[in-house]
């Protein structure tokens, strides 16, 4: 295979990455729809009957707080729909694709907590039980966790990538 061979060919994987960016677009959409639902549905049961606004802010906010992991999980996906459309257009080994990985790494274990231990505590203090910290681990809460950790591993291997490319432009 010829150098502009093999450049075509790994110009053609790159370019198979933009489609994930879409993927992820589509995702963050579809998981929305039943978060809106959600809030709607606990903030309108709470406005049909009573008309005191803080019943209706203690309604939405509760229902935020029930949401939160999923909404961390649609800020994930807003980050790799970045990093996949970056690297479509040839955009490998920058910081921002870096900052995206990190980000994204962060945000699943920060999901992960979300789903396993803050939601449940504070839902356990706001409706009257207040008995000190609730742990849900769960398969899905440990398996999320280990993704960002595994995610932010990887994102120390793209900073020495993009270390040594530095390295090699200066060279050349």
């Amino acid at each position: 295979m010829t150098r502009s061979e093999t450049a075509a060919a790994q110009s053609s994987a790159l370019r198979d990455t933009s489609w994930l960016s879409v993927a992820a677009i589509v995702l963050i959409v579809m998981m929305l729809g039943p978060v809106a639902a959600d809030i709607t549905g606990k903030v309108g049961a709470v406005v049909v009957p009573q008309a005191n606004w803080m019943d209706v802010l203690q309604a939405f906010l509760l229902a935020l707080l029930v949401n939160t992991p999923t909404l961390i999980i649609i800020g994930v996906l807003g980050d790799f729909a970045g990093l996949f459309s970056r690297t479509g257009e040839g955009e490998v080994f920058s910081s921002r694709n870096l900052k995206a990985l990190r980000n994204a790494g962060g945000g699943l274990i920060w999901a992960a907590a979300a789903s396993s231990l803050i939601v449940p505590t504070v839902l356990s203090w706001t409706t009257g039980d207040g008995r000190g910290f609730i742990w849900h681990v769960n398969d899905l809460a440990l398996g999320t966790a280990a993704m960002g950790a595994a995610i932010l591993g990887l994102s120390h291997v793209l900073a020495e990538g993009i270390r040594l490319k530095s390295e090699s432009d200066q060279i050349i």
